[in-house]
């Protein structure tokens, strides 16, 4: 799937990849470091050593070979970030919120000079799932739902919906086939956003992996009929409020006050701006129509992985038991457990 807007900003969350290093014990290895940008979107190459790094493990007191400093971590990732000329926020933790750190690179406006900021809302794209999923995990919890529950019970119209379940809404394997076509203009309500998808998704019955937005934008639909009230009420009264998230907002409702980054491609040595579709966005509820800060989202992953938001049995079934695989809005391997899709 190709978008202008996303390929700009999708990797602004990557950050969160970097917290799971550890620092202070940051292991040099030969797996690429995924940073925030918005000046274009590419996997950075891996960071050889020349010659094992040292330091020491400060609960043994031993000196530990291959590991990196504080200050050796941080002017690593500095020179990463420059050699590649990305712009955008940086999270980095290895002890939870307490031992959070926001960097910022470069620009979020060039023309205007304005630098990007530790609490930039930035497009959430796909990354968005996991907080859609994690809203129809709580109302599975709160036996509203189950996982077996039919889409034929809020959309019989679509084709095969008998067969075609919430877990399989989830983890993309429902068999509804959609291209990610953009609105002539900015669709106004929850209902109009819901109506686009329904008529330009294509069910084929064929339930083998296929990653297409149209499964959120559906399941965002399933949280508006089970609940009784709007996506954004849910997501505010369940997630938003609860967590105290001061930089999550609707991609309409972004204050005035606020940061609203420019999306940005390197064309010929030179950062070249790119427009971010509005109407596109507003055809992603529940998938692509959201902004968050580093900070914000972090903190929801770190509260849904701590069971804080669903449980930990909550959590275990929205994970498929954490089986290495797309599943409930999350990208899982035996090595990661990544938020989104990447």
């Amino acid at each position: 799937m190709k978008r202008c807007w996303r390929d700009g900003f999708v990797a602004v969350m990557l950050a969160l990849v970097v917290f799971l290093l550890g620092w202070g014990r940051y292991a040099v290895n030969d797996e690429a470091t995924a940073v925030p940008v918005n000046v274009h979107k590419r996997r950075l190459p891996p960071v050889h050593r020349k010659s094992p790094s040292q330091s020491v493990d400060s609960r043994t007191h031993k000196t530990v070979t291959g590991l990196l400093t504080e200050a050796q971590a941080l002017k690593q990732i500095d020179q990463l970030v420059k050699s590649h000329q990305i712009m955008g926020t940086l999270l980095l933790t290895t002890n939870g919120a307490a031992g959070v750190r926001i960097k910022t690179y470069g620009y979020a406006d060039l023309a205007t000079q304005t630098r990007n900021q530790p609490n930039e809302a930035y497009p959430l794209a796909s990354l968005q799932k996991a907080l859609t999923a994690t809203v129809i995990q709580q109302l599975i919890n709160q036996y509203k739902l189950k996982m077996t529950t039919p889409l034929s019970r809020f959309y019989p119209q679509i084709p095969y919906a008998r067969k075609i379940t919430i877990r399989q809404l989830l983890d993309h394997r429902s068999g509804i086939r959609m291209a990610e076509p953009q609105p002539q203009v900015v669709l106004p309500t929850e209902t109009a956003q819901i109506d686009f998808t329904l008529r330009n998704l294509r069910s084929t019955g064929d339930h083998a992996y296929f990653y297409t937005n149209a499964n959120f934008t559906l399941l965002a639909g399933v949280i508006r009929q089970v609940s009784h009230r709007s996506y954004m009420t849910m997501l505010r009264r369940t997630i938003i409020a609860p967590l105290g998230l001061k930089h999550t907002f609707a991609y309409n409702q972004i204050p005035g006050n606020v940061v609203d980054p420019d999306a940005y491609r390197l064309s010929n040595g030179f950062s070249a701006a790119t427009l971010i579709s509005k109407p596109l966005q507003s055809s992603e509820l529940g998938c692509g129509s959201l902004y968050m800060s580093v900070g914000d989202y972090y903190r929801f992953m770190l509260s849904l992985q701590q069971g804080k938001l669903v449980g930990q049995a909550g959590l275990r079934e929205l994970t498929s038991n954490f089986t290495p695989r797309y599943s409930g809005g999350r990208l899982l391997s035996a090595k990661w457990r990544y938020p989104g899709r990447w």
